[in-house]
């Protein structure tokens, strides 16, 4: 694993670690707030809501990285290792086709947001939705890495029939 790659997997670690943080401590205000002394807050359930999108797309990235998605493997599991290597690099194709759809819909929508207010906060929902785009690039990069991985194994010499 390049040096790029684990910087990449640490930042993206400690983003998730922060959304979700972030998260839960502006419910725990909210409820406290609330609840305890009856003057609940107006901006802590919108940035809750907003670090949960955030904390969901950084969760799908760090799954992707670390193939961890749920996946149905009966059949790859029984095949040669060619047929295996083909399935892997249809399902790394048809990632990077999704991430290219995302990326092209999360740009649109991104722009389109860029000037739009959120009720509470001092940001625009532009900065809520670049997660999209952001991890539309993750997850494509992820599958070429996984498409070329899949085409080195396809183009080995074959190994000696048994």
């Amino acid at each position: 694993m390049s040096v790029l790659a684990r910087v990449a997997g640490r930042v993206l670690d400690a983003l998730a670690i922060a959304t979700f943080t972030g998260m839960f401590l502006c419910v725990i205000v909210q409820v406290v707030l609330r609840y305890f002394f009856g003057d609940p807050t107006t901006w802590s359930d919108e940035l809750a809501r907003y670090l949960f999108v955030w904390c969901s797309f950084i969760g799908w990235v760090i799954a992707a990285r670390r193939r961890s998605h749920l996946g149905i493997a009966l059949v790859a599991e029984r095949s040669p290792p060619r047929v295996q290597a083909a399935i892997e690099l249809f399902g790394a194709l048809a990632s990077a086709a999704f991430a290219g759809v995302l990326l092209y819909y999360g740009l649109q929508i991104t722009s389109r947001n860029a000037d739009v207010e959120t009720v509470t906060l001092f940001f625009t929902f532009g900065v809520v939705y670049a997660i999209v785009p952001v991890a539309a690039l993750a997850i494509g990069a992820l599958a070429l890495a996984d498409a070329r991985r899949a085409v080195a194994a396809l183009t080995q010499p074959a190994g000696p029939a048994r």
